[in-house]
């Protein structure tokens, strides 16, 4: 009987104590609901705890009071430097053109610039030309007698390195038979008379002044030097002059000086002529293409 009693106490006693922790969890719940739904300040009571992140136009501030377990380590953000550009390096203004470099052997050689043999060919309207001091007896000054022919044929070849060429003779022919002045007593006698033949010839041996390669546009002072032959007599002689090469041709004036003795010849006697010069100018006005 007694036990039984106990049992029942001891039953009574653990229903009481379920019922009073039961009450106290649901308190407690109801305690956290509450402190939930307060807002403001059920962040405040749970500082302890962790902090509650809020919308707020303003910038968070950092609680240096929060647990360390709590608290973010502030991060150090540090400032990207501005990358350095390099701006690119002014070209020197006397720098070559990378683009325009080109290899010397792959260059095409310039037309007027290529060292190649050449000839000189004489054309119509190339003039050989005398030029004598005469006194007349009608005259009170001595004046200049003039004959001219444009019966002139030849050829001046140049070898690849601007000689005259070893291979070819350059020689150039003027017909004195068809020379042709302004009295026609003195034209006779110079036929007839003169002892200078049917023809002269220039053998020319060598040409100096003119640049190598002839430019395309260009004057050249030039010194030719060669032999004279008249009536057999052969002399060494050296013509100067200005010519002017252009698209091709060759232009210009050459001349040189002899005398009557020089070539054996003679001097014109007539009878209005009272005196001669002993020098003899000769000239050649050249016409000519390169070919």
């Amino acid at each position: 009987m007694k036990f039984l009693r106990l049992r029942a106490n001891i039953w009574a006693l653990s229903c009481l104590v379920l019922l009073s922790l039961g009450c106290s969890s649901e308190e407690n719940v109801n305690s956290d609901a509450q402190k939930i739904e307060t807002g403001p300040s059920a962040v405040q009571s749970m500082d302890s705890l962790s902090p509650v992140p809020t919308i707020s136009s303003a910038p968070p501030k950092v609680n240096n009071n929060s647990s360390p377990l709590l608290t973010a380590e502030p991060t150090i953000v540090t400032k990207l430097k501005t990358p350095t550009v390099i701006s690119a390096i002014p070209t020197p203004k006397n720098a070559i053109n990378s683009s325009k470099v080109t290899s010397p052997s792959l260059k095409q050689p310039d037309l007027t610039t290529r060292k190649e043999a050449i000839a000189i060919s004489f054309q119509t309207g190339s003039v050989a030309r005398y030029k004598i001091g005469e006194q007349f007896a009608r005259l009170p000054t001595p004046i200049t007698a003039m004959g001219e022919t444009s019966v002139i044929n030849g050829k001046v070849y140049l070898n690849n390195e601007g000689y005259i060429s070893d291979s070819d003779a350059s020689i150039i022919v003027v017909d004195v038979q068809s020379l042709k002045s302004d009295e026609n007593k003195r034209d006779n006698w110079v036929r007839r008379n003169g002892g200078i033949g049917s023809e002269i010839s220039i053998d020319i041996r060598e040409v100096l002044g003119h640049p190598w390669p002839l430019p395309e546009v260009g004057d050249m002072e030039v010194s030719i030097k060669g032999h004279l032959t008249i009536s057999e007599i052969t002399e060494p002689i050296v013509w100067e002059g200005l010519l002017t090469k252009e698209n091709g041709n060759v232009t210009g004036l050459i001349s040189t000086i002899i005398t009557w003795d020089q070539f054996s010849l003679s001097k014109p006697r007539l009878p209005f002529i009272i005196s001669v010069d002993d020098e003899i100018i000769l000239e050649l006005d050249v016409v000519a293409t390169i070919e």
